[in-house]
């Protein structure tokens, strides 16, 4: 079991990302350190989402995919993996999961990257929205979050889900705003409240509590 540790957080309060800057800003040697503290934590990324995807009900969901800590050219200033039920493995949907410097965060989501190489639309996907008030009631709704892809960046603070399920007026502007974008939704563990988070017990359940909303898609 893998605890969240600030040192994780840490690695991303980094003012340069690109390798060509910092080769002129930094010795050989404190870049090659600095390479060796982004991979090492990748390392334990890498491993903590294969452990999840073995406590994942067998067949449901298809391999997980890791992504890179580098791009070639930068260094990743967060790291992502992305799952995928089987029976959607070629379409956008995804359930996400990111670290950065500021959190760490499970979420539904539509993968605008490459989408015309998968299958389904973002209307489609978006017809979600009727289905989260049902699916809800089957969860813990503390640090769930929903939030306009296109309005915000990961950094942003998003609408609590709770808050979002009370007031109609929040869900009517909220459906306005969206227009072309789209929704995504998800569990969040802050950077100051990272004691004592094992991290693959807290992603798995989070996956887990996703799944049945994630799973509507196949109906929609």
């Amino acid at each position: 079991m893998t605890q969240l540790t600030n040192e994780m957080f840490q690695i991303f309060d980094q003012p340069e990302f690109s390798f060509k800057k910092i080769k002129m800003q930094h010795t050989e040697a404190e870049v090659a350190e600095l390479k060796d503290k982004f991979k090492g934590v990748w390392q334990t990324w890498k491993a903590v989402n294969q452990a999840v995807a073995k406590k994942l009900p067998a067949g449901e969901f298809a391999k997980v995919h890791v992504e890179s800590w580098t791009n070639g050219w930068n260094l990743r200033d967060h790291y992502w993996a992305s799952y995928r039920l089987q029976d959607l493995a070629d379409a956008n949907p995804c359930i996400g999961v990111m670290l950065d410097k500021k959190q760490l965060q499970v979420y539904l989501m539509f993968q605008h990257y490459e989408s015309e190489k998968r299958r389904m639309a973002p209307e489609q996907y978006n017809k979600l929205l009727t289905d989260i008030p049902s699916w809800s009631k089957q969860i813990d709704l503390q640090d769930w979050y929903i939030w306009n892809g296109e309005m915000s960046s990961e950094f942003d603070k998003h609408t609590k889900l709770n808050d979002y399920l009370k007031q109609s007026d929040i869900q009517t502007q909220f459906k306005s705003d969206l227009k072309d974008a789209t929704f995504l939704i998800g569990k969040f563990i802050f950077r100051d409240q990272q004691h004592d988070v094992n991290m693959e017990d807290f992603i798995t359940q989070a996956i887990m509590d996703l799944a049945p909303l994630y799973e509507n898609l196949d109906k929609k």
